[in-house]
């Protein structure tokens, strides 16, 4: 998902209760599907001055099948685009592991569909503030890149 920031504008996103198609995008884990969305403008206590990222489980097709909660570690990353020959990539980090108990990380209701917007998942609103994204190449071209990951257990490998 690849968006040039100058053509992102506030009016794209107008709630920042849910992300316009720009800053969110779906995608399937082990089959569960996920969402990771960025608010660019931040969301909640980053609005106007952080860039927000969340995770969030939707319904899926396996929900059945699969064990829940969804307890998989999850890490967002900001990269850092400095060329590494000049300094060493100094990315923006954030992990953790989903408390069983969250209500956005049990298994999907018929209710809580992608376009549900009373919740977000959880997250950052402020996972980087403007100032401190300015302050290294976490923009280059005009582009921001951020890494989801999730990590996956043993016992699903092998």
């Amino acid at each position: 998902m690849r968006r040039l920031l100058s053509q992102h504008t506030l009016a794209e996103c107008p709630k920042r209760t849910q992300p316009c198609t720009y800053c969110a995008k779906e995608f399937v884990f082990d089959t569960i599907q996920l969402q990771v969305s960025a608010f660019l403008n931040g969301n909640g206590s980053g609005e106007s001055s952080h860039l927000s990222v969340y995770i969030r489980v939707l319904p899926g097709e396996y929900d059945n099948l699969l064990e829940w909660p969804f307890s998989y570690r999850v890490t967002f990353s900001l990269l850092d685009q400095s060329d590494p020959s000049l300094s060493k990539p100094q990315h923006i980090t954030e992990t953790f592991h989903p408390d069983p108990n969250w209500k956005n990380f049990q298994k999907p209701g018929a209710s809580r569909s992608s376009l549900d917007e009373s919740t977000l998942g959880f997250g950052y609103p402020k996972f980087i503030s403007h100032e401190d994204i300015k302050k290294r190449n976490y923009v280059r071209d005009n582009a921001i890149f951020i890494k989801a990951s999730v990590e996956i257990p043993q016992k699903i490998l092998a």
